[in-house]
């Protein structure tokens, strides 16, 4: 480093020093990385917004369906369900809050620093003028210091020489002052030192009065060198005055996008939960189970029923399901003639689609039927039926056209139950809803895409035997469910 480099070194951190202007350039770049900053704060809790909506949506499924298998009922189940609706509602809130973000917010920003940042190959086009600017506005007062510190530098050399002549004249005129090592300075010698200190002292007064030209010179040149840095420092102060108002404005769709307060949908949305939760009543509730499940359930309480033959042959499924109330209920017994004529209500039984259940009892019946005609003496007249066949209500758009089944083997003569089918272990899918109609038949209830094992093989009457997970066992209409392969 040369001494002249040495002499334009600032002497302090302030603005007006040489080159200290350099903060306020640096401080354009630093508007355009903010911006970018500020595209990632938004960037990243718009991802906060959408993964919050996420995690409530799959966590109400996930309660929605213990709901659907669980055993909550009634409107303390409504009660759960509300929570589960409100979760819903806030997750559709806060994606619309993640989306907003990146729609009004982020696109600005990202607009307004390409409108104000040009950048070319080495900086950006701002910051090279604002540079350029300082640059222009100092460099003649730069120059005028630069002489006032080489004015300086030669004042004070000056002084620093003729101070130090002085004192070889004074150790030269002093005899005493000499050593006995030392000879005396002869007269020749003081007057050459003499001599120099004399131009020492000349030189003093004229880099002074020079040192003081300089500086008289720079000072007299402040006042126009503030009024140039101040106008390109004002040029900065507005540029960066208006990336701060910007960011105020952007600041405040920030506050309109995440202010939930503000959304009507938010307002109502908790006082619905509050009616739906208010509506529990637990006296409704127990009335409603004590009806399906409890005390208050109808009952076919035993009563005297007389012996009668034709009843020998009914297998155990079929009695279980005349006590449910469905299926072929014998009314009466006729004694007609040889021959066997079916009623009307047979005729239209046959003609009519009927339900799972209703189509596995008119077969096992009509098996039974066919059984006593055969084993009937000739010279005794035949027993005609009238068998009332109860339809379960099904919804026929959902249930596939049950296959008739065909007549069956001959009954066990000793009246013993017919084999319900071939053991297996199957896994199997639910195709249709299936949903016996009373708790206490041996039936199991079906629910679409439930899973469960196939314990037995179909029988003829198209029923199967399976085991649900929770280890209930009975029967299900073989064309509800698939094999899973």
């Amino acid at each position: 480093m040369t001494n002249y480099e040495e002499s334009i070194q600032p002497t302090s951190e302030s603005f007006w020093e040489v080159g200290k202007y350099q903060r306020s350039v640096k401080r354009v770049d630093n508007g355009y990385k903010l911006c970018d900053s500020l595209r990632s704060l938004i960037e990243s809790r718009s991802e906060i917004e959408k993964n919050y909506a996420k995690q409530l949506t799959q966590w109400s499924k996930r309660w929605n369906e213990y709901l659907d298998k669980g055993p909550e009922y009634a409107t303390t189940q409504g009660a759960w369900r509300g929570l589960l609706q409100e979760a819903d509602s806030v997750a559709n809130l806060h994606t619309l809050v993640g989306e907003n973000l990146m729609s009004k917010a982020y696109t600005d920003i990202k607009q307004w620093q390409k409108d104000n940042y040009h950048k070319s190959m080495m900086h950006f086009k701002e910051t090279k003028e604002m540079e350029d600017g300082f640059k222009k506005a100092q460099k003649p007062w730069e120059k005028k210091y630069t002489k006032l510190q080489a004015a300086k530098k030669e004042y004070h050399t000056a002084c620093r020489n003729e101070k130090s002549t002085a004192n070889q004249e004074n150790n030269a005129r002093g005899d005493s002052a000499v050593s006995q090592d030392q000879k005396p300075v002869d007269h020749h010698t003081l007057k050459k030192i003499q001599d120099k200190l004399r131009k020492y002292q000349a030189d003093v007064e004229q880099s002074k009065d020079k040192y003081e030209a300089c500086l008289n010179d720079l000072n007299s040149y402040n006042a126009k060198y503030i009024e140039d840095m101040t106008e390109v420092f004002e040029k900065c102060q507005h540029f960066e005055r208006e990336r701060m108002e910007f960011f105020k404005k952007t600041m405040f769709v920030l506050h309109e996008c995440l202010d939930l307060s503000s959304e009507t949908r938010f307002s109502r949305l908790y006082s619905d939960l509050h009616d739906t939760i208010s509506k529990a009543d637990s006296d409704s509730d127990l009335a409603w189970w004590s009806q399906k499940s409890g005390a208050d359930m109808p009952m076919n309480w035993p009563t005297f029923e007389e012996y009668s033959p034709d009843l020998a042959n009914i297998s155990k499924k079929e009695k279980k399901s005349q006590l449910g109330g469905d299926g072929i209920t014998i009314t009466s017994i006729r004694h007609k003639g040889d021959a066997y004529t079916p009623s009307t209500t047979d005729s239209n039984t046959y003609n009519n689609t009927p339900s799972p259940r209703a189509s596995r009892i008119s077969n096992t019946s009509t098996t039974n039927s066919d059984s006593h005609q055969r084993d009937s003496v000739p010279s005794q007249p035949e027993p005609s039926y009238n068998s009332n066949v109860v339809e379960t209500q099904v919804d026929v758009s959902r249930v596939p056209e049950p296959v008739r089944s065909e007549p069956a083997e001959p009954a066990n003569p000793f009246g013993e139950d017919e084999e319900e089918g071939v053991d297996c272990n199957i896994l199997m899918e639910v195709l249709y809803d299936y949903i016996p109609k009373t708790e206490d038949d041996d039936e199991l209830t079906l629910a679409v895409g439930e899973r469960f094992y196939k314990i037995k093989m179909e029988d003829e009457l198209g029923w199967c035997k399976g085991r649900k997970a929770d280890g209930s066992e009975g029967l299900f209409p073989a064309q509800y469910a698939k094999e899973v392969s």
